[in-house]
């Protein structure tokens, strides 16, 4: 298993712009198996879209907008 400074350099090599940690079980949970892997989760834990790959913008916007219909289909 990769220690803090090895993550922080791996960050900091590949100029990654978002959050990078040591995974915590979260992954396992939501059977998560790719990287990257953008997974769209409701309110009530619903798995709403999972996207495995890169993501552009048209696919994320696709997947916050079915986030948005789902959740007002639930309220």
């Amino acid at each position: 298993m990769s220690g803090d400074k090895d993550i922080k350099k791996f960050a900091k090599k590949y100029k990654l712009s978002f959050p990078v940690g040591k995974e915590t079980g979260i992954a396992k949970a939501l059977g998560a198996g790719g990287i990257p892997e953008t997974i769209f989760i409701s309110r009530e834990g619903k798995i709403i879209k999972r996207h495995t790959d890169t993501i552009n913008f048209e696919q994320l916007k696709k997947g916050i907008e079915e986030l948005i219909r789902d959740e007002n289909a639930i309220h």
